[in-house]
């Protein structure tokens, strides 16, 4: 009786030393993964841009929700591939409808004259829109340079 007592209290203290580290760590990682209060549910979503069938490299990218507020920012890599992040750790774009903007990021200010070589549909008066559900979005943009 004596031995199988000390058997479970040995086996018991055993099974503690390892529950505990383990439920510190879940602990840790839900409080982390617990997005800002009023930040709105993002799903990550990425692509690829070409323009007239080859990638477009080097490009800015925005998601913007019909309804305003922050935006999602992204930019293309040289193989035209891009993965949007809405802020700081928090990849992805707002769930629901967005308008996307695509344009040649500059520099400086650009010159009075200046004209972003990607048209104007796919910029600032952009024609394009991205439904972003909950789970992975893939967007692939075919622009046209006429």
């Amino acid at each position: 009786m004596v031995t199988s007592q000390f058997w479970f209290r040995s086996a018991l203290r055993s099974v503690a030393r390892l529950a505990c580290p383990l439920v510190v760590c879940l602990a840790v990682m839900a409080g982390c993964s617990q997005k800002p209060p009023g930040m709105p549910d993002v799903a990550p979503t990425s692509g690829v841009v070409t323009m007239d069938g080859q990638p477009l490299g080097g490009v800015g990218i925005v998601f913007m929700t019909e309804k305003g507020g922050q935006v999602a920012f992204g930019g293309t890599d040289a193989t035209g591939r891009y993965e949007m992040r809405y802020t700081g750790k928090y990849k992805g774009a707002v769930i629901g409808t967005n308008v996307v903007k695509i344009s040649t990021p500059t520099e400086q200010a650009p010159p009075p004259n200046w004209k972003d070589p990607i048209p104007a549909k796919y910029n600032e008066k952009s024609e394009l829109k991205a439904d972003v559900k909950a789970g992975e979005n893939t967007f692939n943009f075919d622009l046209t340079s006429k």
